[in-house]
């Protein structure tokens, strides 16, 4: 079980760019809904398990249309 002090998301661009993803890919990603995102005002946040599994969805996506 997770604590409860463990972040469930964070900012788009902050969190992608601590993975190496750059900006516009990330809107790209998030526009395209390969990641789960949502807005507080006019600020994008993206949920952390969405970022996580993303290489894993990703490949699956790849190794289908192959």
């Amino acid at each position: 079980m997770r604590p409860i002090d463990t972040p469930t998301f964070r900012p788009l661009v902050t969190a992608c760019a601590e993975h190496g993803i750059s900006r516009s890919v990330a809107f790209e990603l998030a526009r395209t809904g390969k990641l789960e995102t949502f807005t507080l005002g006019v600020r994008r946040y993206v949920y952390l398990d969405s970022l996580r599994t993303l290489p894993e969805r990703l490949a699956a996506e790849a190794a289908k249309a192959a």
